[in-house]
This record gives structure tokens, C-alpha cells and sequence, in this order.
């Protein structure tokens, strides 16, 4: 494997510092832009890495990929709670669109480039009950982040038509694992609750499913993406659904908790149910999800049990 620049925006952050300790065994020089609203510099090797502090909106971030010339980026920075999506839209459009049109521009005539990997999301779907969702599937979202993602996922789609420039649009699942910040997600959620014996709560019935993806296997879809020679998108998932009742029920027999939950309205956003086949991406590159939700909820009650051991 020859040696290459690697570019990774958010590169501190939950998935970015993933996809970084991967490669830090590697013989890439390997570049990071983060603004370290969420990441942490502590997240990644900072002796094997080039850190940018920086926000992906600025000229500096333009400036900073004109000088490294990057082969390969990974453009990971966003906003992605959906509820701040709502609240706060021109800001989430603000980074997701205007920051990644940025981030695409700076790159559009870099000599060297190979591929540009965007972390899109299954949000784009919205409530398309055609399950599994495929990515010939309608796109209808139901928050302005899933719009912010689409909208990105089309600007690369017109620069690959008018410029020929190589893209992998990564349509990702549920993705779950440890996080270093205050996550809003469901299985973050629900660790925080139980290992407090408190009530965890469900928005709606609960009946709701999900397609749980472990970050260790979305780390490995991105590193695969690099790599893939047909431009376009491609969702990353495990292809099954999951009820947030079940959710619950796994994590509190794995932490030996019996909680009930508090139930909730169920709140504007959110999509009822998700599946996304992943197919396109399996055949395409030598990638398949490694871990099932039980092995993945297992892993990440694991590592954070140690933190909070080591942190103690």
C-alpha cells in the first residue's frame, strides 16, 4: 500500500477518532480538521497526526487543504442532533451545507485527489415505510438535518457530473458506541439512566425500530469507502431492525438492571421506522458489520465501565 495524505474533518470526534486509530498503524500521513466543539484532542494520537484547529466553514479550512494536498478526505464535521436541526435551522444548514460546500470547493481541483468519503445519514429517508430502504429508495426527510445531509449528498452529485470528482456518499444507520460528550442518542440515553437506577425514557410507544450500527464497523465502512471506484451513494447498516423496547430490554439484562421506563410523547422529527439494506456496499468492497447489536451493546457497556473505572 503506497503512502498518502488523509484528510479527516471531525477527526477528534466519536466516529473520526475511530477511523484515525485505525490508521495510525498505517503509513499514511494523516491530517485532522476539528473545531473541538465535541471532539477532544485527547480522543486521537496527536504524536501520529496533524491537528487543525479550525472550523470547516472558515477560509482557513480552505487554505489548509490547498496546502496539504490531500489524496483521500473523509468529511466527517457536521451538526447532527436532529432536535437542534429544528430548534436551530439556519445553523444546522450553516454547517452542514455551507460548511461541506466549503470543504467540497477546497477540494474540487486538488491534482492528487482520489476520493472525498461524506458521512451522510439514513435521515434523508424520513418515514419511507418501503423497508429495507435501498439507495434507489424516495428521499423525504422529516428534520432539517436529514435535508442538510441531502442536500450535501446532491452538491456532490453535480461536481462528480460537471468536474468527474470522486465521491463515496455514506448513508449510515443508527450508529452507537461510547462517546466522549453529552450524546443525546437513545443508547447513550438509556446507559446513563440504568447505571443510575433511573427511569429511562422512550419517546412514544417504543415500538419504534431502529437499525443499530456499532461504530467499530462504521470506522472500517469508511476506511473500505476510500477505495470504492464507482462514484455514489452507499448505506452502511446491519440490515436489521430493532424496537426501542428491545433496546432497552438487552441493555438492562447486560447491566443486570430491571427499570422501567418513563414514556414520553413521541417528538417531532422522528422517524418511526428504519431498515437500510446494505448490499450496494458489501459487493463493492470487502466490508460486512462485524458485530450484532447484542456483541456491539456489550462492547460499548465494556469500555465504558473501564472509563468510568480508570476515571475514578
Amino acid at each position: 500500500m503506497s503512502k498518502n495524505k488523509i484528510l479527516i474533518t471531525g477527526g477528534c470526534g466519536f466516529i473520526g477518532s475511530r477511523v484515525i486509530a485505525r490508521l495510525a498503524n498505517t503509513q499514511h500521513d494523516l491530517f485532522i480538521m476539528d473545531n473541538l466543539s465535541t471532539g477532544k484532542k485527547e480522543n486521537v494520537p496527536l504524536d501520529r497526526v496533524e491537528l487543525c484547529v479550525c472550523d470547516i466553514r472558515s477560509e482557513e479550512a480552505y487554505e489548509y487543504i490547498q496546502h496539504i494536498q490531500p489524496d483521500y478526505v473523509i468529511h466527517l464535521a457536521a451538526q447532527i442532533d436532529v432536535q437542534i436541526s429544528i430548534q436551530q435551522q439556519q445553523h444546522d444548514a450553516d454547517i452542514n451545507i455551507m460548511g461541506t460546500l466549503n470543504i467540497i470547493q477546497s477540494c474540487l481541483h486538488l491534482p492528487a485527489l482520489r476520493q472525498f468519503v461524506f458521512a451522510s445519514t439514513a435521515a434523508v429517508y424520513g418515514n419511507n415505510a418501503d423497508l429495507p430502504l435501498t439507495e434507489q429508495s424516495t428521499t423525504i426527510p422529516t428534520s432539517p438535518y436529514g435535508q442538510s445531509k441531502l442536500v450535501g449528498e446532491q452538491y456532490l452529485a453535480l461536481v462528480t457530473h460537471l468536474h468527474g470528482f470522486p465521491y463515496a456518499a455514506l448513508r449510515f444507520a443508527n450508529v452507537y458506541g461510547t462517546k466522549s460528550y453529552a450524546a443525546g442518542d437513545v443508547i447513550t440515553s438509556f446507559w446513563t439512566k440504568l447505571k443510575q437506577n433511573e427511569a429511562p425514557v422512550i419517546f412514544g410507544d417504543g415500538e419504534q425500530t431502529r437499525d443499530f450500527i456499532y461504530v467499530e464497523d462504521i470506522a472500517c465502512a469508511l476506511i473500505e469507502a476510500m477505495y470504492v471506484s464507482e462514484s455514489g451513494i452507499y448505506n452502511i447498516s446491519t440490515n436489521e431492525q430493532t424496537s426501542i423496547n428491545d433496546v432497552l430490554g438487552i441493555m438492562g439484562t447486560l447491566l443486570q438492571r430491571n427499570v422501567l421506563p418513563q414514556k414520553l410523547a413521541e417528538r417531532v422529527g422522528d422517524i418511526r421506522d428504519s431498515r437500510l439494506a446494505n448490499n450496494k456496499f458489501v459487493q463493492h468492497t470487502s466490508w460486512t458489520p462485524a458485530y450484532t447489536l447484542q456483541t456491539g451493546l456489550y462492547a460499548t457497556i465494556q469500555h465504558k465501565n473501564n472509563k468510568v473505572k480508570v476515571e475514578n
